[in-house]
């Protein structure tokens, strides 16, 4: 009698790497003064400038939610 095959596990999948959240402000050029924020809720992205006090707002489109 022979063996029975074992079956072959599944590859893991892979993880999203972790987005940046602090950037420098391409209008007023200083480092590490923007700031991001997610609002999955309500499916919005902020991003906002600390020194120049430059905002940018937009929905978000196309994101796929993998568990972490």
């Amino acid at each position: 009698m022979g063996k029975r095959k074992s079956k072959a596990k599944p590859p893991p999948k892979k993880r999203m790497d972790k987005l940046d959240t602090v950037f420098s402000c391409p209008f007023c050029n200083h480092g590490t003064s923007v700031e991001c924020r997610i609002d999955m809720k309500n499916m919005i992205g902020e991003a906002s400038c600390g020194i120049c006090q430059e905002s940018l707002s937009t929905t978000i489109t196309g994101i796929c939610q993998s568990p972490v």
